[in-house]
Parts: C-alpha cells; structure tokens; sequence
C-alpha cells in the first residue's frame, strides 16, 4: 500500500484558535500544535488567531472575533482542505455550530477540538436548547478531539460524527547545564503550580501546614485570586511560602529545584492538568485527588491519590513521601515514564494523522 506522503503532497490547514498571549495552557497547547505543523513539510498552516489578548472577555469583543474568523474563512476557502476550530466549551457551544454550518457549505472536512476535560459536564449542565444546538452542530463534525476518556463516556452517546481522545500535551524538559541544584536525598521541597483558587486546594495547603513533617515546606506560585500574599504569610507557619508567578520558561527552570508537585483539587473544570504533565517531565511525583479523570493519568505508579477535601490524607500522604525514600524514588521513576504519554511530538503526529485519513476519504 502507498504511504500516504506519496498521496498528498501537501495539506493546507485553516487552524482557529487562541495564540498567546495570555499564556496559559489553552494557548500553550494551540500554539505548540501550530508550529509542529509548521514544521511539517507536508503540512500548510493558515493561521486564525482567536485570542483577545490580555483583555477580558466582553459581547463586542466576542463578536469582533467572530467576524475576523468568518472574514478568514470566506478568504481563504479555496486554500485549505481542512478547516479546525479549538476553543473553550463556552467558546465551542458559541461559534462551533457557525464553523461547522460552513465546513459543510463548502464540503471541507471539520476538527473540532474542546479545550479542558469539562466539555461532557458543560453539556449535561445545559438547557435544552443548547444541548440540541450541541447534538446537531458540534457533535456533527467529522471529528471532535476531546481531553478525557471520561467526555468521550459522556459524550458519545449524543455524537453523530467521530470522538477522538486527544491528551494534554507538552514540549520535554531539558535539564539545565548549569546551575542545577545537587540531588536531593529525599522528598521535602513540595510545590503548588496554579491559579490560587479555593477549589484548586489551597486551603487544604494551608490546613496542613501546621502538621508538615519537619523540616519539609511547600512553595505556591501563581496569580493571587483568591488569597493574598499576607495569607500564605500568616497561616503558612513559616512552612508554606508564596512564591509570585512565573512564566512558562520560568516554571520548566523552577520545577527542577523541587521534589513534588501538590495538587489538592476539588475544581469543577478540571481535565488533565497541565502541570501534572510538566511535573511529570521533570521526574516529579504528585499527590493529587480522585477527582473526575485525575485518576486517568495518576495512579500507584506515578503518585499519590487522595480523596478531595481531605486535609488528613493529605498530611498522609506527604508524611510518607518524606520517611520513605523508597516509595518516592519509586514514584519518580514512574512519573519519567509516564511523561512520555503527554509528549507533544506524539500529540500532534495524531492530529496529522487525523487530517490526513480526511482528506484521503
């Protein structure tokens, strides 16, 4: 059979979707996914970007966006032969049923890709209206790429074309030369990487503070949403201490100077945290919780899990990682293996894959 490269010689993308800034992980994952493609030489890439910057969201910002995208469509629509829209669920249910109405106007093959692991729940949370908007629109592309396995369980009742579990992902983190700290001999240097919500945990963080192992201090950094810088000082009992935020290249530097990653979360929209994957390539363990599909990239292997708003199992679990280095050195092999699952190189030859199997249909 011939290779699919001696088929097409070239496919042309029209990629809508949120570039940087702000950098987060939506962005992040949009824009890693457009430079492999880029770099692929029988891939061509029309850019849509979607994204509002640092602004916040607003009605007429919202329907700027959409007309640059419409605009963008109508130009270009003789140049691609696959159109693929990524967006929040909120911005998936808003504009997904326009992009796919004109994908099939104009007889192009659709991908549409939700952002997060919370696109089934948003669903079933939703009246009656937008979820027939949902069946008949979004669920009609020829491809949906959805995070988790538990929106696919969800979802695919309801869907009329293809669900296709597409990961979390991110670029390996290369050790620095220099500068880097001498092994530790055992686990103490815990880290918090995120938004400071109280259904991220942190209040959890803070209940336990005063029960840590000594010796042991757990490091928070991200935006002060919910708390204030004075708070991690005051109930922190000298153990846990806020850090500021970093950037992206500020975070692969930093998670080299830890020996886990802490993520208590009870939060709502939560999918495959994307720090959970960066902990993970860096050797990294993580105590996290049983909570919606944490569990699908977290097990005995390459963690711990804990029940949410447990501030017990919690302690527990960082006692044992402290007093028992073979546990953690276990954990640490285990979460260099399972890094390589979230490898964008893997990520985005999917996507390819996928563009390629609809075109040559």
């Amino acid at each position: 059979m011939a290779d699919v490269h001696d088929l097409l010689t070239l496919i042309r993308v029209l990629l809508i979707g949120p570039m940087p800034p702000p950098i987060g992980g939506d962005t992040r994952h949009f824009a890693t996914l457009a430079d492999d493609l880029r770099a692929h030489e029988h891939f061509s890439v029309i850019l849509v970007n979607t994204s509002r910057g640092q602004e916040h969201s607003s009605l007429l910002r919202n329907l700027g966006t959409a007309l640059w995208t419409l605009l963008a469509v109508a130009r270009n629509w003789r140049r691609f032969d696959v159109v693929s829209f990524h967006a929040s669920d909120r911005g998936m249910i808003l504009f997904g049923p326009l992009i796919v109405t004109i994908g099939k106007l104009l007889r192009k093959p659709i991908v549409l890709r939700a952002f997060g692991g919370s696109f089934g729940d948003f669903y079933q949370a939703s009246n009656a209206l937008t979820k027939a908007i949902t069946r008949i629109f979004v669920l009609s592309a020829d491809v949906v790429l959805l995070q988790t396995q538990r929106a696919i369980r969800q979802l695919q009742p309801q869907s009329s074309g293809t669900l296709v579990w597409f990961s979390t992902y991110i670029k390996r983190a290369t050790p620095p030369t220099s500068g880097a700290r001498s092994a530790p001999d055992n686990c103490r240097h815990f880290v918090f990487l995120g938004h400071l919500w109280r259904t991220k945990g942190v209040e959890i963080i803070l209940e336990a503070a005063p029960q840590l192992p000594p010796g042991c201090d757990i490091d928070i950094f991200g935006p002060l949403d919910d708390y204030t810088a004075e708070t991690f000082e005051q109930r922190g009992h000298g153990r846990v201490h806020y850090r500021g935020c970093l950037t992206h290249d500020q975070v692969d530097a930093a998670l080299w100077n830890y020996d886990c990653l802490v993520l208590p979360t009870h939060h709502p929209g939560e999918g495959y945290p994307g720090v959970i994957a960066e902990a993970f390539a860096h050797g990294l363990p993580v105590v996290t919780t049983k909570w919606l599909a944490i569990p699908e990239i977290v097990d005995d292997t390459c963690g711990i899990l804990i029940e949410p708003r447990d501030t017990q199992a919690f302690v527990a679990a960082l006692t044992a990682l402290h007093r028992d280095n073979r546990l953690w050195h276990r954990l640490r092999q285990g979460a260099r293996l399972r890094a390589e699952q979230f490898d964008h190189a893997v990520w985005s030859r999917k996507f390819e894959e996928i563009c390629e199997a609809l075109v040559r249909s």
